[in-house]
């Protein structure tokens, strides 16, 4: 909207004073001539230094625009590189109904590509290494359509992210009836739609029962004659127990003596020349020992101990995380979940050792962001799924768009689709509301700051025009003299001052052309630990051109404004009295 002002101004403020030329053809010769000073080098001197610093300014303030929204076009592309234009997010960590919500969104024409994604805290070891990281589960089939990630590996690559026999997690609500086939049918039973089919479902539950026992056709009568048999046989088979055996006795004699076999016990002299008589067995030295430790550890690998390499789920890093790790592509590494059953076993007293997992590293990344590059890792969302135990959940949607301007009106209008309530949505927008805030302010200070550089270099244009009239005084007069008008003698050192700006301006296009053009092509390095980027991004764009220009157009003509009203409004006399 300023951009639009500021150029519209000008573009005004041009046309009017190409009118007034039209109407006082002698204004732009007269103007000339004065602003060559020969007679007095110093008017022309002052007039360079005028020049100068109106392309300094224009340089400087074209350099720090082109900077500031380099900034914002990098940031907003790397993030943008890593999340999507728009999230459908749900409240609670029930969000199962994502595939409906995908093709709910996919029937809008402005988007591009949905899929669902689950992120949580976790930390990744390699050895005595470890590091917090953000786990992100993507779809390897859909994320493409959503993510750059494809285009950010500069190591390995995605096959493998997903095995082949990867499915997501199911809950017990989930398990299906394998009569019916309904994946609803415990609901349906909590909740009967009459008294009737509740009675009913408790009577086939009892057949379901009978059936199972074998006792579904027994007669009462049959059951009492088996309990009364019943004792009468426990007796029978607890006698031939006891009865067994070479030396028992008879049952029906309960007075008879108990014969116990005879055993010889040695005395405690035979027993210590018996300890004396054993050889005692020579221990291995330490060499063998380790030997022997190790062909076990081999062994107990081979034979299962730790899940072979090629069969590990598929994990991707970025630059700086696999830096500090250590890592590359082929490497194990362990992600641990270190709050897992801790709100549990707070109250249930069980074991709250962190849950862990092992991957293997598939691919590394670099988005460009130190923030991406060094926190975040990609796995397949089944695995996620399985590691995070929320079943077949996510945490949300994401979803692209064809045109990324438009992402605040897609997202209100998506939510009006999904009806609300737990549902909410937010674009990338709101999402980095913080960031690009404060980008935005920052590049508005700085011009403004910057521009301060040509309102300096317009105090030069007063003054170069004070001189001019104060010199120019027999000529005003002469020229009032012979029929001149006020707008006519006005014009002519307002032509001054707009010549002053337009050279000033051409050459502080090409000045701050020049820089911009070596800033982008050299890249000058940045540490990525405090700007977040490793080079300095620059941007150059034809809006801000016309912006700066017209700035410093403005501002040259405004300041002609006084030293030619001043120059008006002299009388012929006062230019000759002292002549």
């Amino acid at each position: 909207m300023f951009a639009l002002v500021a150029v519209s101004a000008a573009a005004l403020v041009l046309a009017g004073v190409v009118v007034a030329l039209i109407v006082h053809p002698y204004a732009a010769s007269i103007g000339w001539r004065y602003l060559r000073g020969k007679k007095r080098q110093t008017v022309s001197v002052v007039t360079v230094i005028a020049i100068l610093g109106v392309a300094l300014g224009v340089t400087a303030l074209l350099a720090v625009t082109s900077i500031t929204s380099g900034f914002q076009d990098e940031f907003r592309n790397k993030v943008l590189g890593v999340n999507a234009h728009v999230l459908v997010l749900k409240y609670g960590l029930d969000f199962e109904e994502y595939p409906e919500v995908i093709s709910r969104a996919r029937e809008m024409p402005e988007v591009r590509g949905a899929a669902p994604f689950l992120i949580n805290e976790m930390m990744l070891a390699k050895g005595d290494r470890i590091s917090g990281v953000l786990v992100k589960g993507v779809d390897p089939e859909l994320m493409p359509d959503v993510l750059d990630l494809p285009s950010q590996l500069t190591q390995g690559s995605l096959r493998g992210l997903r095995g082949p026999h990867a499915a997501p997690p199911v809950r017990p609500e989930d398990l299906l009836d394998p009569v019916e086939g309904d994946w609803n049918w415990l609901q349906e039973l909590a909740q009967p739609e009459s008294e009737e089919a509740l009675e009913e479902s408790l009577d086939d539950g009892e057949d379901v029962v009978d059936a199972a026992l074998g006792e579904a056709e027994t007669e009462p009568a049959e059951e009492a004659e088996l309990l009364d048999d019943a004792p009468d046989a426990a007796d029978e088979g607890l006698d031939a127990l006891l009865a067994e055996g070479d030396d028992a006795q008879p049952l029906d004699d309960p007075d008879a003596p108990v014969v116990l076999p005879e055993v010889d016990v040695p005395t405690p002299e035979e027993a210590e020349a018996a300890l004396e008589d054993i050889p005692t067995p020579e221990l291995p030295d330490d060499a063998l020992l380790d030997q022997f430790l190790e062909e076990d550890a081999l062994v107990l690998e081979d034979q299962g101990g730790r899940i072979p390499l090629e069969e590990l789920p598929g994990i991707v890093v970025g630059t700086s995380l696999a830096a500090n790790l250590g890592l590359g592509v082929g490497d194990r590494v362990q992600v641990i979940s270190p709050l897992a059953g801790l709100d549990t076993s707070m109250w249930s007293g069980t074991d709250n050792t962190p849950r862990s997992r092992e991957f293997r590293v598939i691919g590394i990344f670099e988005a460009g962001f130190q923030e991406y590059d060094s926190r975040l890792v990609y796995v397949d969302l089944f695995e996620a799924q399985h590691f995070f135990e929320h079943g077949d959940s996510v945490t949300g949607v994401e979803i692209t768009l064809n045109e990324i301007d438009r992402a605040p009106e897609v997202s209100r209008r998506l939510e009006r689709v999904l009806g609300g309530g737990p549902y909410h949505t937010m674009d990338w927008q709101e999402l980095n509301h913080n960031l690009f805030t404060a980008l935005e302010i920052q590049k508005v200070i700085l011009s403004i700051v910057i521009a301060s550089i040509i309102i300096v270099a317009a105090f030069c244009v007063i003054a170069t025009l004070i001189m001019i009239v104060l010199e120019k005084k027999r000529e005003i007069a002469i020229l009032k003299a012979m029929g001149a008008r006020f707008g006519g003698v006005m014009l002519i050192f307002m032509v001054q001052g707009l010549l002053i700006g337009l050279v000033g301006t051409v050459l502080g296009l090409l000045l701050g052309g020049g820089v911009c053009w070596y800033l982008a092509e050299f890249e000058f390095p940045l540490d990525p630990s405090v700007y977040l980027i490793d080079h300095l991004p620059v941007r150059a764009s034809a809006s801000e051109f016309l912006v700066t220009v017209s700035i410093a157009i403005l501002i040259c003509l405004g300041a002609t404004v006084i030293p030619s009203y001043w120059a008006a409004r002299l009388l012929p006399a006062d230019g000759v009295r002292y002549e």
